[in-house]
């Protein structure tokens, strides 16, 4: 029974974890001709991960055609960032993208 108090809450403890990480951001050549004007748009899409098996395998480019169905002129000044969450046998990919629309 004592052996049984001690296990259940390790093994609670070794299941229910999770961990978050940023893997990388990118920003893009910086344009003087937009510097100031314009507005901010964003867009994300994300891929959940269970035992090696990816659920969606474009979402980058579903959220860069969103990004740019936003802005009806130009997309500048773009960020990308690339985003784990990691849980039990599975972690979740997620690409988060800004950019500057500017009228052209």
């Amino acid at each position: 029974m004592t052996f049984m108090k001690i296990l259940l809450p390790l093994l609670v403890l070794l299941t229910t974890g999770c961990a978050h990480s940023i893997h990388q951001v990118y920003v893009s050549a910086q344009d003087a001709r937009s510097a100031g004007q314009g507005q901010w748009v964003t867009a994300d899409a994300m891929d959940f991960v269970v035992l090696g098996f990816q659920t969606n395998t474009s979402y980058v480019e579903q959220a860069y055609k969103e990004l740019e169905s936003k802005c009806p002129g130009r997309l500048a000044q773009v960020s990308t960032e690339h985003l784990t969450s990691f849980k039990l046998l599975s972690y979740e990919q997620k690409v988060v993208l800004k950019g500057l629309c500017v009228k052209s």
